[in-house]
This record gives structure tokens, C-alpha cells and sequence, in this order.
């Protein structure tokens, strides 16, 4: 019981996006890749809410499991291993819900697909768009 309302706890913070489903078009891909084969098609926007300017920027790796697809639009998201912030966690899976990557192919054709992808963010306030993502 204690499981479950955790997860309907994370679904309601992050969205439905990290949340299993039943529905055979939201399944996870069974093409598994690095996530240095992914190419970010623009740079990722990473925002972390802080109180005020004073307060310091959270460290951390976050990772989470992407799904990718044939346009290479991310159409969910699930946190697999937390950087032990909530609000670097959050704006990780917000950041990369809304990247968009260049289409992973295969035979030629574009195919979905499913990675790891590590957010990692050191004390800075500038981010590159690197894969693994630095900050």
C-alpha cells in the first residue's frame, strides 16, 4: 500500500509522463541505447527554483529512463535513481520531458527508443547541453 502511494505521489509532482500505463502506444521501447548515442536536436533548458539568489545550487546526479520516439520527442520519463535533491530531481524530469533529440535510427528507418539518461549538476549556474548533462 505504502508503494502505491508513493507512485500516485510522484505522478501527481512530476505528471503522468513517469507513471506506468496499461496502454500497449505508451509501453517502454524494447530498443535499449546509450544515452550517448542520443543527440539533443537543441539545448536542454534546465531551471531550478530557488527562494532567492543566496541560496546554493543543489549537486547531484539524477537519472532517469527516457522514452523516445520515432520523432525524437520524449513521450515519458521516469526517475530511476535521484540525486538526492527533489528540486534538482524535478527539474531534471521536467528538462528532459520537454527535449527534443535527433530520431535514433536503425536500417536507415527512425525507431523509438529507450535510454538512461544521467543529469548531472555541479555548483555553477551556467549548463552546456552535454550528455551526460553538466551544470
Amino acid at each position: 500500500m505504502r508503494t502505491l502511494a508513493v507512485a500516485l505521489l510522484f505522478c501527481a509532482v512530476f505528471g503522468m509522463g513517469g507513471c506506468a500505463s496499461t496502454s500497449e502506444g505508451d509501453a517502454w521501447p524494447a530498443m535499449a541505447v546509450p544515452s550517448n548515442q542520443l543527440r539533443l536536436a537543441e539545448p536542454l533548458q534546465l531551471r531550478m527554483p530557488r527562494r532567492n539568489t543566496n541560496d546554493p545550487m543543489p549537486n547531484g546526479t539524477a537519472v532517469l529512463r527516457l522514452h523516445v520516439d520515432e520523432r525524437g520527442t520524449v513521450r515519458k520519463t521516469l526517475l530511476v535513481s535521484s540525486s538526492g535533491s527533489a528540486v534538482l530531481d524535478g527539474a531534471a524530469a521536467q528538462a528532459l520531458a520537454s527535449a527534443k533529440f535527433m530520431p535514433d535510427r536503425e536500417a536507415g528507418a527512425p525507431i523509438a527508443v529507450t535510454t538512461l539518461m544521467p543529469v548531472n549538476v555541479k555548483a555553477s549556474s551556467q549548463c552546456r547541453g552535454f550528455s551526460p548533462l553538466d551544470c
